[in-house]
C-alpha cells in the first residue's frame, strides 16, 4: 500500500477529517491533502511522528515506509539474529 492510501485508510478508520488531522499533526489541512494524495511527503521527523501517533502506529513504522530502514544489518549481525 502507498504511502498516502494508507494515511488516509487510517485517517478514515479512526474518524477523523484532514482538518482533524491536521489539527493533531501541527500542520495545514492542505498539507494532509498533499500528502495523502502523494503529491509530496512528509519530510519533518517531527511530522511523520505526530502522524504515527495520531494514527495510532508504533513509533517508526511510517518512517520505515518512507524511508526505509536507516541502518540495515550488516551480514555479521543477520547471522547471529538468525542464531538466536
Amino acid at each position: 500500500m502507498k504511502f498516502g492510501d494508507l494515511i488516509k485508510k487510517q485517517r478514515k478508520k479512526t474518524g477523523m477529517t484532514q482538518g482533524a488531522l491536521a489539527k493533531k499533526v501541527g500542520v495545514s489541512k492542505n498539507a494532509i491533502l498533499d500528502w495523502e494524495k502523494e503529491r509530496y511527503s512528509p519530510t519533518d521527523a517531527n511530522n511523520i511522528a505526530a502522524l504515527e501517533s495520531a494514527l495510532g502506529f508504533e513509533s517508526g513504522y511510517l518512517y520505515s515506509i518512507l524511508y526505509g530502514n536507516p541502518t540495515p544489518l550488516r551480514k555479521k549481525e543477520i547471522s547471529a539474529a538468525s542464531i538466536e
